[in-house]
């Protein structure tokens, strides 16, 4: 019989397992039975993706895994070395914390960026570090002052001078002195009669701002949105001038209740606060129920603020 082309030989509609394949190798050649280049095929869709070993590369993932028997001291060796070594978005461990507004309570602490500020303050901030947002409010809520002022801007605050220095120390407490610190600028006066950038009509506007040494700090509108909405004034923002990568890879992570870490049902969402002017009488807040909105500095509501961890 004649010699045929590849080309010219009746295709086959499927193979078996047991049909051969030929191939030319180094040692001449030779034949595989189909089972076992499915085998191959199977073993490389298994392998994990070779994606970087740095902070770019993990903020884009999303995966949500529980590192809490991994344990504070190795998760931050992983980020303090600049790898982020199977460290993604979304993943997170569990702390319990006492402080004087409540005996005892669990955070659960999420990774939501890597780097974020990556060399940013007056004295750059050149710590590989995860900024970690708690998946709810703590369980006690708070006051930005005891009336509706913000005269004294985010900086003077009752909510910055008090209520987070309390879990500030809390929360350093628990984490081994791995928590961060680093410089950031925070509004330190408004001018009642400036119009705000929030419009309606609002008046009072954060005019000036300074450097601060900052640990635990509410987030701004920016950094959750990603974008200013009821913000006075570009004051406000600072260094928190990106949106976090968690609320951009998740946005269900916007909506929290208080307390526990408990599913988020239509019956225990909050309103949580956030550290940007308004005006001259309310701050910037995340709804109950996900829209951006502002309200009065003596309200109660939740405190979920940031920090870093290295």
């Amino acid at each position: 019989m004649a010699s045929k082309k590849i080309t010219e030989l009746v295709q086959a509609a499927n193979a078996a397992n047991t049909d051969l394949f030929i191939m030319e190798t180094a040692n001449g050649t030779r034949s595989i039975p189909y089972s076992k280049i499915k085998e191959n095929e199977i073993a490389e869709a298994a392998q994990p993706h070779p994606f970087a070993n740095n902070a770019a590369a993990h903020n884009g993932i999303f995966r949500g895994k529980n590192l809490t028997n991994l344990g504070i001291d190795e998760i931050c060796r992983r980020i303090s070395n600049g790898s982020f070594q199977d460290l993604y978005i979304g993943d997170y461990f569990d702390i319990t914390i006492s402080t004087s507004l409540t005996a005892s309570e669990n955070v659960r602490c999420i990774l939501a960026h890597f780097d974020y500020y990556w060399n940013c303050g007056d004295s750059p901030f050149r710590t590989h570090h995860a900024v970690i947002v708690p998946k709810n409010c703590f369980a006690a809520s708070a006051k930005m002052n005891d009336t509706n002022t913000t005269a004294d801007a985010y900086s003077g605050s009752n909510m910055k001078q008090t209520t987070l220095g309390i879990y500030e120390n809390a929360m350093k407490a628990k984490l081994n002195n791995h928590m961060l610190t680093h410089k950031d600028l925070l509004t330190t006066q408004i001018t009642p009669t400036t119009p705000s950038m929030a419009g309606c009509g609002y008046t009072g506007a954060s005019t000036n701002w300074a450097w601060e040494m900052i640990a635990l700090e509410l987030m701004s509108e920016i950094q959750v949105y990603g974008s200013k909405v009821w913000s006075s004034s570009g004051y406000d923002t600072g260094c928190a001038n990106r949106q976090l990568a968690l609320f951009q890879l998740d946005p269900t992570a916007l909506i929290c209740k208080s307390g526990s870490v408990d599913d988020v049902s239509a019956s225990n969402r909050v309103w949580w606060w956030l550290r940007d002017v308004a005006s001259a009488v309310s701050f910037a807040i995340v709804s109950n129920n996900g829209f951006s909105n502002c309200t009065g500095a003596s309200n109660s509501n939740g405190v979920r603020p940031l920090f870093c961890i290295g």
